[in-house]
């Protein structure tokens, strides 16, 4: 179970306050910005970089425009 240090407010507790999360919690706090670190695991170990600890909410690539193209249409 991950334990992780608040970046904001959630519910009753303080920015800065450690909570041990699930997996599903940590990807959730994690998209909605409220993880301001991830301290490690219950059992002792702690994250390296790399390993099991969430990067991203999503697996598909980014859309890249080509070059010169802005999106915007001209009138």
């Amino acid at each position: 179970m991950p334990r992780i240090k608040l970046a904001n407010w959630y519910g009753d507790k303080a920015p800065g306050e450690e909570l041990d999360v699930d997996e599903v919690q940590l990807k959730a706090l994690r998209r909605d910005g409220m993880v301001a670190e991830v301290l490690g695991y219950e059992r002792g170990g702690t994250l390296q970089p790399g390993s099991a600890e969430v990067t991203s909410s999503t697996d598909e690539p980014e859309a890249v425009a080509p070059e010169g193209q802005t999106g915007r249409r001209k009138r």
